[in-house]
């Protein structure tokens, strides 16, 4: 069972009663935070602090938690961040060291131009800037590492405004300090139990739009014991919140100021839908690449029975045009599994290796990782598969693009991405990805080895060769065997002219001799 949140727009009524609360909740949240960093017992904070600010168990109790949600991922962030620093660094050391080798076969030249660097002079300067850049990563690293994990409430970026007021917008450092206190203070959440009425003891909900908050004995004063207000609904995702207040559900709400208006954030479960498809009527696989989103359907025998493609560019985009487009055809696949009441699946990726290198890959490749929205697409077609009761699958990439060029892409008439496709769905339904016969050949046989051996031994002798060529491999004497069957020549040694044990040729009057011939003088007589 998977957690959703749903959004709405909350009540006028409400909106003193959340400016107040917001601003006691900053406080308590920023004093709890600084005892808790000296060392004291969380369990005794929480008690001492009922009596300190006038607020119950369950208010404290909610507090607790989203701090103790924001270290956590404070700390995540730190891990992450010596992560990405440390690759770096790999990085620029092996573009140092590209560029040395490439400086040993660069010999001196002219250069083209007149004030203009020679091909010799321009990687010279190459490595000067990467040794520059390497020892400010190494440094920044060893800053980092040094330096304890501290939350900064309102923002890391609106506290480094102050320092630089017009070039941020301000005139003065109040007008600054106005915006920090607003940020520190435009959120506040309480934490439900299933065990509570209606999912939540501080904030309580009903299906008919009424809501009613229990107020902190500090500001009863003001607002007595409880707020209430009505007219709450969500526009999407109301079953579900009716379904979960009927049930013993938890409930957590979280209220957020923007643009000077108050939203409701409801996270609870999602309602379990049974599975409407499965494996025996076949799967679709999906293909996600940069600019097209391939997909094959294979049914349960491994066939290949449809196949199409979604062209998507996402270049330029901003992130609802990306969300808009990704959502698009995240539709289309989930409607077309409907249709043939089988599962979906797709690859398992992880770009953050990579992203965190491609300043050193050049700007193509750099350009297509920060174009590749793999998590968001992955997000949303899970979401929509949950909702529709499709099962969402997920397979192991390797080698599928290049089983699918050599296996399926001339077989079929198919591109590469939707052969990648077929192959994850094949994969899914836990097919055979066989070598062909012709290509193994000319590879070494291990039956105790993975089938993946093979493929990456092939992948490493068909590197470099273009894709229109895994076309025409079906035929007789095609570039794909011409390059496994070619075994390299032996390196001649200096300029002797010895040949191999084994492979020296007759004599031409031997030869004669041998084949019944008669000697070239003979013949000149």
């Amino acid at each position: 069972m998977t957690r959703a949140t749903f959004q709405t727009l909350a009540p006028a009524e409400l909106t003193p009663f959340l400016e107040r609360m917001a601003k006691l909740v900053s406080a308590v949240e920023r004093q709890m935070y600084r005892d808790l960093q000296s060392g004291r017992d969380s369990a005794e904070l929480r008690r001492e602090f009922q009596k300190i600010f006038g607020l119950n168990s369950r208010q404290v109790g909610s507090i607790y938690i989203t701090l103790k949600g924001k270290i956590a991922s404070r700390q995540e962030f730190h891990k992450r961040q010596i992560e990405e620093l440390s690759h770096r660094i790999i990085d620029l050391e092996k573009a140092i060291k590209k560029f040395y080798e490439q400086l040993k076969t660069t010999y001196p030249a002219c250069s083209l131009k007149s004030g203009s660097k020679t091909p010799r002079q321009l990687l010279k300067w190459k490595i000067h800037q990467k040794k520059r850049k390497l020892a400010s990563r190494q440094v920044r690293l060893e800053r980092v590492k040094a330096v304890k994990p501290k939350l900064i409430f309102g923002s890391r970026k609106l506290w480094n405004a102050q320092y630089n007021l017009e070039a941020n917008g301000y005139s003065a450092h109040q007008e600054w300090l106005k915006d920090w206190q607003s940020a520190r203070e435009s959120q506040l959440v309480f934490v439900g139990s299933k065990s509570e009425t209606n999912g939540c003891l501080i904030c309580q909900l009903d299906p008919s739009g009424h809501v009613k908050i229990r107020v902190p004995q500090c500001l009863e004063a003001m607002f007595g014991e409880y707020v209430e207000a009505d007219g709450v609904h969500f526009s999407y995702g109301q079953e579900t919140i009716n379904y979960a207040l009927a049930k013993p559900q938890a409930l957590t709400y979280r209220f957020v100021r923007k643009n000077e208006q108050w939203y409701i954030f409801c996270t609870t479960d999602r309602i379990d839908v049974p599975y409407q498809s499965h494996r025996r009527n076949g799967m679709i696989g999906v293909d996600l690449n940069p600019g097209v989103v391939g997909w094959a359907y294979c049914d349960s025998e491994g066939n290949l029975k449809a196949k199409g493609q979604f062209r998507v560019n996402l270049q330029d985009r901003s992130t609802n045009q990306t969300k808009a487009a990704l959502g698009e055809i995240c539709a289309q696949l989930v409607k077309k599994a409907e249709t043939f009441g089988c599962p979906i699946t797709v690859e398992t990726l992880d770009f953050s290796r990579k992203k965190a290198g491609m300043k050193e890959s050049g700007v193509k490749y750099s350009r297509m990782l920060s174009n590749f929205a793999y998590d968001q697409f992955d997000s949303m077609l899970s979401g929509r598969c949950e909702n529709r009761g499709i099962e969402l699958i997920h397979v192991n990439p390797a080698y599928s693009s290049k089983v699918g060029l050599v296996k399926f892409m001339s077989m079929y008439g198919q591109s590469c991405d939707t052969a990648a496709a077929m192959v994850l769905a094949r994969r899914a339904l836990r097919k055979s990805e066989r070598i062909p016969a012709n290509y193994a050949r000319c590879l070494p046989v291990d039956k105790h080895r993975h089938v993946w051996s093979f493929w990456n031994l092939l992948g490493k002798k068909l590197q470099g060769l273009s894709r229109h060529s895994y076309y025409r491999s079906r035929g007789a004497n095609s570039a794909i065997e011409a390059i496994l069957f070619d075994e390299p020549k032996p390196k001649s040694r200096g300029r002797s002219t010895r040949k191999p044990k084994g492979t020296s040729i007759p004599r031409r009057d031997s030869l004669a001799r041998i084949v019944g011939v008669p000697k070239a003088s003979t013949c000149l007589g």
